[in-house]
């Protein structure tokens, strides 16, 4: 390498240096680059594209335990619980969001199956089927509901809302230090969106992710 060559390439590695320095100090290129880098490692890693920005966490509220009868049920499908309380203007709201998802109303409604619409059930639970996936679906109103129903809201709230309803908790698993464990997202109320179609969007959102959750993970859950 002839000496004038050597200097233009020391010249252009330090002019290259300062420029980008200077896009360290002066813009927010470089957390952009890397906060992009850094999502699109972490989604790898689980080969999940989330279809909502809705966080599924699983620590519970306190470091409560999931209860026993929720953990048997994971065998058999993701669960959604729909909470209310006997008066609660935004479950009257959101509950025809949620019959629509999962085609409540072409149940059959007779003694056998006790099948009503949600607004005047105070607990059910039914199998039903979401895009494909048997789901374990509950609905469970907090105020006249068997104890050990009502007091899951305590298990899976969380510190802003608490017990606040319309609550929507939707369980899944992942793999988690060594093993297959709950895995879960609450949201309320009318999910700070304005219309059906959009609350009805982030629900299903929802309920997609947790698909994809259980069906990479499910096989390692005991």
């Amino acid at each position: 390498m002839d000496e004038k060559f050597k200097a233009a390439w020391i010249v252009g590695i330090v002019v290259f240096s300062s420029m980008l320095g200077g896009m360290i100090v002066f813009t927010d290129s470089y957390d952009d680059v890397l906060k992009g880098i850094v999502k699109v490692t972490c989604l790898s890693c689980i080969k999940l594209q989330p279809k909502t920005v809705v966080e599924f966490k699983f620590d519970t509220y306190n470091d409560a335990h999931h209860p026993d009868f929720i953990l048997e049920d994971l065998k058999e499908g993701p669960i959604f619980i729909a909470y209310r309380t006997t008066v609660c203007e935004y479950c009257d709201v959101m509950e025809p969001i949620v019959e629509d998802i999962f085609n409540i109303d072409s149940l059959s409604e007779d003694e056998t199956t006790g099948v009503r619409l949600l607004n005047q059930t105070d607990y059910a639970k039914y199998t039903l089927e979401y895009n494909g996936t048997s789901f374990v679906f509950y609905h469970i109103n907090s105020t006249t509901s068997p104890d050990y129903l009502a007091n899951t809201q305590l298990v899976y709230m969380n510190d802003i809302f608490r017990d606040a309803t319309p609550m929507f908790t939707t369980i899944t698993v992942r793999y988690h230090r060594g093993v297959v464990t709950p895995y879960y997202s609450t949201v309320y109320g009318v999910l700070e969106k304005d219309t059906y179609n959009e609350r009805k969007a982030v629900l299903t959102g929802i309920l997609d992710d947790a698909i994809d959750l259980y069906k990479e993970n499910i096989v390692g859950y005991e």
